[in-house]
């Protein structure tokens, strides 16, 4: 009987170690705070990362012909939507909801500057800048 216990009890933490761990870094500060410095090195080749409500780094600079590729290290949805603003979308490009662990990518074919950010974390600031060279 005890073990049998014992087996309920390491069911019991393992479980909520797999529910608590990912909300652990969701604090919805905004801060860059928990982003590993492999994550940022990651960012500054073709990717973003989605965390903590920011985009790592906010503003990436590539050549034209590069895919950038923004992940989503959070819990929780983001999207990628070009514009300014909510209500100043330019349309070409909206990743639709990007759930956590998932990915949304975008081919810049032509130079200039892009802007982008999340609709639902907008007003903490989660916007972005692509800067396309030739």
């Amino acid at each position: 009987m005890k073990r049998n216990n014992l087996l309920i009890y390491l069911l019991l933490v393992m479980t909520l170690l797999i529910i608590a761990l990912p909300l652990a870094g969701c604090t919805g500060s905004g801060s860059t705070a928990g982003i590993t410095a492999k994550e940022t090195n990651a960012a500054n080749s073709n990717q973003v990362i989605c965390k903590n409500n920011k985009f790592v780094p906010d503003t990436l600079t590539v050549k034209v012909g590069t895919t950038v590729i923004w992940v989503n290290q959070d819990s929780y949805i983001h999207t990628v939507t070009s514009g300014t603003s909510p209500s100043d979308r330019s349309g070409l490009f909206d990743s639709g909801n990007v759930n956590g662990g998932e990915t949304f990518s975008f081919r810049f074919d032509k130079a200039g500057t892009y802007d982008y950010f999340c609709i639902p974390h907008f007003s903490l600031g989660m916007i972005g800048k692509i800067i396309v060279t030739e």
